[in-house]
């Protein structure tokens, strides 16, 4: 009788005990390849973005991180991804961003990031995100990375510890729960407290470790591949750089897409998200502003984030469809006013390097749906990536950040008595 409950019961007790040794044992699996960093660069996986293992192997590598949201996703020959394979450019883009993604989850990605340190980014920032009421708790709650985390938590003995007690408070008050004494370690941290012994001990021997593991076995299988859609749109470039000549090409290409509408927005788009109802967006965004948002103070814990590590960012101000914004009725004092803050937020503190693509001369198909770079917006950016890529280690003399925790404050989040 025992033997026959072994047989039936027998391989099954040893494959749980087998992965348990796996996710907890102290090993490293080499589970990262060079192509697997190279599917990951444009994979747009959420689990590359909520891991750590291919993201510290490509920074070993020859990728320079683009941080964004659902705007990585437009992949047509001008794209960032499309424009380095075409024109070799020495370092290429690694993409981290989903829809849904904002500032805070951008904080946490952006600090899970050992191997950054030192090195080059490019920040895409979307003024959609400032809104009344901030990142939705469910959105942060989905892409908050467990293994990031853990990460923040061990962390927070150093570092500014305002921004370290407004992350922790920020997490808790948007609902996350991830375990007991993670929890209650957060609520330490919260409070201006380091953490327990024991919880040190739980969280990197137990919690992290097995976290690590999984992340280093299942971070790279089976990832989205966009490969095909990178090559295809890169075949439609000409050999020769000349930017005068792909910027009519681009707004040739644009127009060529658009034909459906008079926003001069891409048709695909067009016909899947707004033909239906258009008519009900006409003059309902009136009243939108984006100067009074929590999304602020979110955005300055990434920018500490940054500024510990010592990046040099390239930050990139993504624009408005100039016809949705005229059709929405949005004003555009709201635009201009949001450009100011974000603006003197950067660069009070030292973040200098900034690509405003908001208010450009002539914006025609500077965007390929309402919010979002396409065609010549993603040209205008590439432009100036071109030899910002060149070389990815920072530039000490573009990293000496002075940091001001009043941007961490509610009276920041709310301020209007701001200049450039």
């Amino acid at each position: 009788m025992k033997k026959k409950l072994w047989m039936i019961f027998g391989p099954v007790i040893v494959a749980i005990v087998a992965l348990l040794i796996l996710l907890w044992a102290p090993i490293n699996f080499k589970t990262v390849t060079p192509t697997k960093v190279q599917q990951a660069a444009t994979s747009l996986d959420v689990r590359v973005l909520k891991g750590e293992s291919v993201k510290n192997a490509a920074e070993k590598e020859n990728y320079i991180p683009i941080i964004g949201s659902s705007e990585l996703s437009r992949m047509d020959p001008f794209h960032p991804s499309s424009m380095a394979q075409k024109y070799h450019w020495k370092n290429k883009p690694f993409l981290l961003g989903n829809p849904g993604t904002a500032s805070l989850t951008q904080a946490m990605n952006v600090g899970g990031m050992a191997n950054l340190k030192g090195n080059k980014a490019v920040m895409i920032i979307s003024p959609q995100w400032f809104t009344k009421s901030g990142v939705q708790a469910e959105a942060f709650k989905y892409f908050l990375s467990p293994l990031q985390l853990t990460g923040f938590i061990l962390n927070s003995d150093h570092g500014d510890k305002a921004m370290n007690k407004y992350v922790a408070n920020r997490i808790i008050d948007l609902g996350v729960s991830k375990g007991v004494i993670e929890d209650n370690a957060l609520e330490r941290i919260s409070e201006g407290k380091q953490i327990t012994s024991f919880q040190r001990f739980y969280i990197k021997r137990v919690s992290r470790a097995s976290l690590q593991s999984q992340d280093n076995l299942f971070g790279s299988i089976s990832m989205n591949n966009h490969q095909k859609i990178i090559d295809k749109a890169s075949s439609k470039l000409p050999d020769t750089y000349d930017y005068k000549h792909l910027n009519k090409l681009a707004g040739k290409m644009a127009k060529e897409h658009s034909t459906d509408n008079e926003l001069q927005i891409g048709n695909n788009f067009y016909n899947k998200q707004l033909k239906k109802n258009i008519i009900t967006y006409r003059n309902t965004h009136k009243h939108v502003t984006y100067t009074h948002s929590p999304e602020y103070n979110d955005f300055q814990a990434l920018l500490y984030m940054f500024a510990q590590n010592k990046v040099e960012v390239m930050f990139v101000i993504q624009p408005i469809n100039p016809y949705w914004v005229k059709y929405t009725g949005m004003p555009l004092s709201s635009i201009t006013n949001f450009d100011t803050k974000i603006k003197y937020q950067l660069k009070s503190q030292g973040f200098n390097n900034i690509v405003d693509l908001s208010q450009v001369k002539n914006p025609n198909y500077i965007a390929e749906d309402t919010i979002h770079m396409g065609w010549r917006g993603w040209l205008m950016m590439d432009h100036r990536l071109k030899n910002y890529y060149k070389d990815k280690k920072a530039n000490p003399k573009n990293t000496q950040y002075k940091m001001d925790d009043y941007f961490l404050t509610d009276k920041w989040a709310n301020d209007t008595n701001f200049s450039n």
